[in-house]
Order: structure tokens, then C-alpha cells, then sequence
């Protein structure tokens, strides 16, 4: 079983600390870049909203992408 590495994901506006697998590292640092960069996205389009309607709106449109297979 692989060590599992501690790691800060920033989401937002808030931290969360969790542990992934090294070999992993790089796939949830890039996860995490673009999650918070289509926030940042969306915050320049729907000024006025709330931290949560940024993050519910990227998890939408972070689901309904296609994935590779």
C-alpha cells in the first residue's frame, strides 16, 4: 500500500487538508488549478454572487465535462 502524503486543497475560499497517494499528487494538484481557475472564470461573468453559487456552478460544469477513457 502506497504512504499517503498530506495536502492542502484550496477551493475558493477555503482549505481542506487531505491525503492522496504521491502517485496521485499531480493529478489532484492539476484537479484543484483548474476547478479554482473556472471559479475565478465565472466569478468575472456573475459579479455579485456568493462563494457557493461559484463552487456549485464549477462542480456542474466540472460533471458534465467529458472525460478521456
Amino acid at each position: 500500500m502506497s504512504e499517503l502524503i498530506p495536502l492542502a486543497a484550496i477551493i475558493g475560499d477555503r482549505t481542506y487538508r487531505i491525503k492522496v497517494e504521491a502517485k496521485d499528487e499531480a493529478q489532484v494538484r492539476q484537479t484543484l488549478k483548474t476547478i479554482n481557475d473556472k471559479i475565478v472564470e465565472l466569478k468575472s461573468i456573475y459579479v455579485g454572487k456568493d462563494m457557493q453559487d461559484y463552487i456549485s456552478m464549477t462542480l456542474l460544469w466540472f460533471a458534465t465535462q467529458s472525460s478521456p477513457t
